[in-house]
């Protein structure tokens, strides 16, 4: 054998012997870590920022989960809930989120630029999965659905329905307990009185889902307190 090819050769097992020592050292690092295993000590997300010299004002009661976001002027009212990657922002405009109401995942909520109006949104109010709204107004007791978009200066009165993937003009206003459905969004038909319940206690079952989380992410931050002692 050339001895060129044959150091060649050698460097090369040497190499991968080093790699596999490397990947088992790896390995036991992380049995040893446990809770820590492939994680990060320390997350970078910050769930409540404050921006312009606004801070969010969020009561005890309320909860933001750990990658969701409140930033700006926002108000959050009792037992209300940001979930898993929504967004709040009241960096352009306020944001008001009345009691009991929930945002769910990936939804956003705030205003677009500096001449946007508002957002107001009621107590009791749903607001679905990857919906967005932005400058809007928005009743007590109201379910907007996945995926729904809201536009500027709608108006959704109390007691109504926006079907999911529901696309609201600028201007639009729904008034109270209709269905509205379609793109663009238009009346569907009255709410039915199952369904009149059912926007009241929707609301409330997120409250107590929002309260398991909230206790779950604490024992989470207690045992990561002990590994760290």
């Amino acid at each position: 054998m050339n001895p060129v090819n044959g150091l060649k050769a050698m460097l090369h097992r040497v190499g991968f012997a080093i790699r596999e020592s490397g990947q088992a050292l790896e390995r036991v690092g992380c049995r040893l870590q446990g809770i820590y295993s492939f994680e990060e000590k320390m997350s970078r997300h910050t769930t409540v920022l404050p921006m312009r010299y606004n801070v969010p004002e969020v009561p005890k009661s309320a909860w933001v989960a750990p990658s969701g976001m409140v930033a700006g002027n926002v108000t959050l009212g009792e037992n209300s809930s940001v979930w898993y990657g929504a967004i709040v922002r009241g960096d352009f405009q306020p944001v008001t989120v009345g009691n009991n109401s929930n945002i769910q995942d990936a939804a956003y909520v705030g205003a677009t630029s500096e001449f946007s109006a508002p957002v107001t949104i009621g107590n009791n109010v749903s607001v679905g999965h990857g919906a967005v709204l932005k400058g809007c107004t928005v009743g007590d007791n109201v379910l907007i659905g996945i995926n729904a978009v809201v536009s500027e200066n709608v108006e959704i009165q109390s007691g109504s329905v926006v079907a999911a993937g529901a696309y609201l003009e600028e201007g639009t206003v729904v008034p109270s307990g209709e269905v509205w459905a379609g793109n663009p969004a238009k009346k569907l038909r009255d709410v039915k009185p199952g369904e009149e319940e059912y926007l009241r206690s929707l609301p409330g079952r997120y409250k107590e889902l929002a309260g398991e989380h909230s206790q779950i992410m604490k024992v989470l931050k207690l045992k990561q307190k002990e590994y760290i002692n």
